[in-house]
């Protein structure tokens, strides 16, 4: 089971990564290297947040498990995802997936473990 909770961890620290290369797109040329930059910024901030909380609480998986099902619920109406799935359906499979798969174990880790120590 820790193994399949640092594949986790590793697999949000993946999207993380994921979404930061994403934002590289902000460099295409046709603003000033000003309006790139904070344009960058602002793309890559998500992902600088997700991998800011992971290491924060690396320690701390009850927390974190309850952080990505948060975030998973919260980018599910961000991105709109109720309205047209046939669309969105491999930046669904891409961003919700990992998050709530690795929250869900993260809880399920957690709390199978406190039940063991008792």
């Amino acid at each position: 089971m820790k193994i399949a909770v640092k594949i986790c961890k590793y697999l949000i620290l993946l999207l993380g990564a994921f979404i930061i290369l994403m934002s590289f797109d902000s460099f295409d040329g046709t603003d000033t290297f000003g309006g790139m930059l904070l344009e960058f910024i602002m793309n890559s901030l998500p992902g600088l947040i997700l991998i800011g909380i992971l290491i924060l609480l690396w320690k701390k998986e009850l927390i974190l498990g309850f952080l990505m099902i948060a975030a998973a619920i919260g980018l599910f109406f961000l991105f709109k995802f109720y309205r047209d799935t046939s669309e969105k359906w491999l930046t669904i499979i891409t961003v919700e997936v990992p998050l709530l798969v690795s929250g869900g174990l993260f809880l399920y880790y957690k709390l199978k473990h406190k039940k063991l120590t008792e």
